[in-house]
C-alpha cells in the first residue's frame, strides 16, 4: 500500500490499528481523529518515516513511539493518564497538543527546541512553571490553563521573546506581575485570570508593543488581542498607561482590590469592545473620554464606589443595562 494521506476523522471505527497503514513508504498525514480505536499503535509506526502529521484526537491508544520527521502531535481530548511523554530537544515537533486529559505530574522539561505551539491545558499538571522552558526560542502560545501549577509567575517566561499567546489562567500562580512583561513584543493575548496574583499592575503593562502596533502579518480586524487579569488579587491603581494598547479589544480586570479612578485614558482605546471593571473598589466618576469608544458593546463597572453622571454620547447610550452600573450608590443618569 502506497498512500500520502489517509483521512479517516469523525466516524465510528473501533478495534485496533493494522499495522499495514505505516507500510506505505509515502505515508504524509494521518488523522484518525474522534473514533473509538483502542489498543496500543502498531510497533512499525516509525516506519511511516514521511509522517508529518498525526491526529489522534478523541480516541484512546495506549503507547505511543517518537516520529522523527512528525511537526504536529495531537493526543488532545482522551483520557490519557500518568506522565507526559518526553521529547528530544532536537526532534521536529512544532504543535503538542494534549489538552483535555489526566495527564499528570510535573510538567515535562523536555520539548523539542523548535516547538511553536504547546498546549498541556486541562489537565493534572503541578508544580512550578520548570525553567527550562525558556530554551524554547521559537514557541508562540503557551498553554497551561486548567491545571494546578504553583509557584510565582516566572520572569524566564518574559524572555521568550516570540510568544504571543500565554494562557496560564485557573491555576494556583502567586506573587507578583514582573515588569519584564512589557519585554513579550509579540504578545497578542495575556490570560492569567483566575490565579492568586497580587501586587499592582505594573505600568510597562502599558508598552506591549504588539497591543499598540498592527502586525506585519495580520490586518488588524482579524486580531483578537484579550488581556484577562480577573479574578486575582491585584490591588493599586490601575495604570493609565493602560491606554496605549490601542489594538486591545477585551479588557478584564475584575473581582480584584484595585482603588482610585478609571483612567480617562481608556478612551483612547479605539479598538475595545468589551471593557469589564466590577467587583474592585473603584472611585471618582466615569470618564467622559469613555464615550469615544466607538466599538464597545460590553461594558460592565458595577460593584464598586464610583459616583457623579454617567457619561453620554457614542456607544454609551447603548450601555443602558441597569447591572452594568449596580452597587455604586453614588452613580446617576439615564
Amino acid at each position: 500500500m502506497d498512500v500520502g494521506n489517509i483521512i479517516f476523522s469523525d466516524n465510528e471505527l473501533s478495534g485496533s490499528l493494522s499495522p499495514r497503514i505505516f507500510q506505505s513508504q509515502s505515508l504524509y498525514a494521518l488523522s484518525l481523529s474522534r473514533n473509538n480505536f483502542s489498543g496500543e499503535l502498531p510497533k512499525n509506526i516509525e516506519d511511516g518515516v514521511d509522517l508529518t502529521f498525526l491526529m489522534l484526537a478523541g480516541n484512546i491508544p495506549t503507547s505511543l513511539t517518537n516520529i522523527s520527521n512528525l511537526l504536529l502531535l495531537d493526543l488532545a481530548n482522551n483520557s490519557f493518564s500518568g506522565r507526559s511523554p518526553l521529547f528530544s530537544s532536537d526532534a521536529g515537533l512544532e504543535v503538542i497538543y494534549f489538552t483535555n486529559n489526566q495527564l499528570s505530574s510535573e510538567i515535562p522539561v523536555a520539548f523539542p527546541e523548535k516547538n511553536k505551539l504547546l498546549s498541556l491545558a486541562n489537565n493534572n499538571f503541578s508544580g512550578n512553571i520548570p525553567q527550562k522552558l525558556a530554551t524554547l526560542n521559537h514557541l508562540e502560545e503557551l498553554d497551561l490553563h486548567d491545571n494546578k501549577i504553583t509557584g510565582e509567575l516566572p520572569r524566564f517566561l518574559f524572555k521568550i521573546f516570540t510568544i504571543q499567546n500565554l494562557i496560564l489562567r485557573n491555576n494556583s500562580l502567586h506573587g507578583s506581575i514582573p515588569y519584564e512583561i512589557a519585554n513579550l513584543t509579540n504578545l497578542r493575548i495575556l490570560d492569567v485570570s483566575s490565579n492568586n496574583l497580587s501586587g499592582k499592575i505594573p505600568a510597562k503593562f502599558g508598552y506591549l508593543v504588539g497591543m499598540i502596533e498592527t502586525s506585519n502579518t495580520m490586518s488588524s480586524e482579524f486580531q483578537i488581542l484579550t488581556t484577562y487579569l480577573s479574578n486575582n488579587k491585584l490591588s493599586g491603581k490601575i495604570p493609565s498607561s493602560l491606554g496605549f494598547l490601542v489594538r486591545l479589544k477585551l479588557l478584564n480586570i475584575s473581582y480584584n482590590n484595585h482603588f482610585g479612578k478609571i483612567p480617562a485614558s481608556f478612551g483612547n482605546l479605539q479598538n475595545l469592545e468589551s471593557l469589564n471593571l466590577p467587583h474592585n473598589q473603584l472611585s471618582g466618576p466615569v470618564p467622559e473620554a469613555l464615550s469615544k469608544l466607538q466599538q464597545v458593546t460590553t461594558f460592565d463597572v458595577s460593584n464598586s464606589k464610583l459616583e457623579g453622571k454617567i457619561p453620554v454620547g457614542g456607544q454609551m447610550d447603548t450601555m443602558i443595562d441597569p447591572n452594568s452600573y449596580a452597587n455604586n450608590c453614588g452613580l446617576c443618569g439615564m
